[in-house]
């Protein structure tokens, strides 16, 4: 157990302390290890550039910032007067020296600019320069996705740069962290609006019904969010008949799909892909198993993203025509399997409720409306740890993913879960093509008027080669207390809701 400083008891329904759900401990919050949950890094960290609504970039520590005509150069001004919450003052050359601990190493070359990058200069006290050896289209909406490009006071480093504490310039600091909660309060060195109440217990519940009771207890304010603490659609429904709580339900920023191994097996075949495509209901799915809190999915990517492409129609299924193309494939069906070269036409579905939730009815689903094409489907439901293992090898035939989201789409997925050449780590490929790989490198490299032109080119080549499957757009599901006035959702899933919240006896 870490603690930062002494902590006070408070009572459970006292107007200074809001509530917080998580599904998973928040952990050490360390800004360069993929180790802690994303979702409470907002509350702590800054960054220079923040995501604003409909992906419109805003200042953050940055007050504004000037783009070289060439793309290569980007020079910050620093916002003076900020201090991290131990009281150290900020400015650029302690913003060099957090940006240093990443851009241009290895283990972050997944990020376009500090692929690119060259060096830095400090010109003045509040003002960087950063050189990039080639344009980084995305470089702006980068800095502000959520880790590494935070900044951390150099108080909270040790010898060997290594963090021991997250220490960072946001409204909130932490004094407790522990597998069971992590406890935040007001930073009074912040330089933003200060919030209206001056603590936050982020409480541990793995159980999302449990999470539902206590928040009905009134022991929890807010539960919800994709990346927080899931709440599921049949739970959502029966809240919102609840008079003492409110649901918030928006658009979402996230697409769930179908992940197809097409190195192996079936797969490898097109016609097949097109045929499960046409064989999936995806109105049903988001009618049924998400009561109605999902749109179905016709995009690698929902409106809500930049750059998500022009709008396709949704996919309405139809089985004949997807036995037209397994039929033309050679998969002949003679009984309820179809076979072909004396091989049953059987595909291994990987699913995890840890993962996703509610994964294992999506996939019972998708078992039955399959059958009726003559496949068959065996479901693996794995723990969370086995799953990404095995999606990491290959070692399925189809998988649930979900994209990233805003602020790391389009380029996020694009390049992470597709280019063959990037460490995707446990997360694995949706679909793998080194066709693909140079159509989506020449987007994500493009700039201007140009750059949309290439990046539809990538959705086109998906359709064409019937490369993804999305299923669903899950909308952003949260619930809160009544006593929380002014609920309202910030522009990512990544990002507590939080600011502007007022809290009612």
């Amino acid at each position: 157990m870490l603690f930062f400083q002494s902590v006070t008891a408070v009572e459970a329904k006292d107007t200074n302390t809001l509530h917080v759900a998580l599904a998973q401990e928040a952990g050490s919050l360390d800004l360069l290890q993929n180790e802690s949950a994303l979702s409470s890094y907002g509350l702590v960290f800054d960054g220079l550039v923040h995501y604003g609504k409909g992906g419109k970039l805003e200042p953050d520590l940055a007050e504004k910032w000037d783009v070289s005509p060439d793309g290569k150069t980007i020079t910050f001004q620093l916002r003076k007067d900020v201090r991290f919450s131990d009281g150290t003052p900020f400015d650029a050359k302690i913003a060099q020296w957090n940006l240093a601990r990443w851009i241009g190493k290895t283990d972050f070359s997944w990020i376009g600019v500090s692929e690119n990058f060259q060096h830095m200069e400090v010109t003045g006290p509040y003002t960087l320069k950063l050189f990039l050896k080639a344009p980084a289209p995305v470089a702006l909406a980068e800095l502000s996705i959520v880790r590494p490009v935070r900044f951390i006071s150099p108080k909270a480093v040790d010898a060997k740069g290594q963090q021991i504490a997250p220490v960072g310039t946001g409204a909130w600091k932490v004094v407790q962290n522990d597998k069971s909660e992590t406890v935040l309060v007001r930073n009074e060195y912040y330089w933003g609006p200060k919030p209206s109440f001056s603590r936050i217990e982020l409480s541990v519940v793995p159980d999302e019904l449990s999470r539902v009771n206590a928040l009905r207890a009134g022991d929890l304010d807010v539960i919800g969010g994709e990346w927080v603490a899931p709440l599921l659609p049949n739970r959502a429904k029966a809240l919102a008949s609840d008079p003492g709580v409110g649901v918030f339900a928006a658009p979402g920023v996230s697409t769930v799909l179908l992940g197809y191994n097409n190195a192996r097996g079936p797969l490898v075949d097109a016609n097949v892909r097109r045929a499960i495509s046409l064989g999936l209901d995806r109105t049903s799915i988001a009618k049924i198993l998400y009561q109605g809190y999902a749109d179905p999915a016709s995009n690698l990517f929902p409106s809500t993203i930049p750059d998500a492409g022009k709008r396709e129609p949704v996919v309405v299924r139809d089985v004949a025509a997807a036995n037209k193309l397994l039929d033309q494939s050679g998969w002949i069906k003679t009984g309820t399997v179809r076979r072909k070269d004396g091989k049953d036409l059987t595909l291994n579905l990987l699913a995890s409720d840890q993962v996703l939730p509610g994964a294992r009815r999506l996939s019972e689903l998708i078992l039955g409306q399959l059958s009726d094409l003559g496949i068959s489907v065996n479901v693996s439901s794995l723990d969370d740890a086995t799953y990404h293992d095995r999606r990491q090898k290959f070692d399925y035939d189809l998988a649930f993913f979900t994209t990233y989201a805003a602020p790391y789409d389009p380029q996020g997925s694009l390049s992470t879960m597709f280019v063959s050449t990037a460490d995707s780590g446990p997360d694995g490929k949706i679909f793998v093509s080194k066709e693909l790989d140079g159509v989506i490198n020449a987007a994500l490299s493009a700039t201007g008027e140009d750059r949309k032109a290439k990046v539809q080119k990538v959705y086109d080549w998906m359709n064409q080669n019937a490369a993804t499957c999305p299923l669903v757009y899950p909308q952003r599901l949260w619930a809160y207390n009544k006593r929380v006035k002014g609920f309202a959702l910030p522009p990512t899933e990544y990002d507590m809701p939080v600011s502007d919240l007022s809290l009612a006896p």
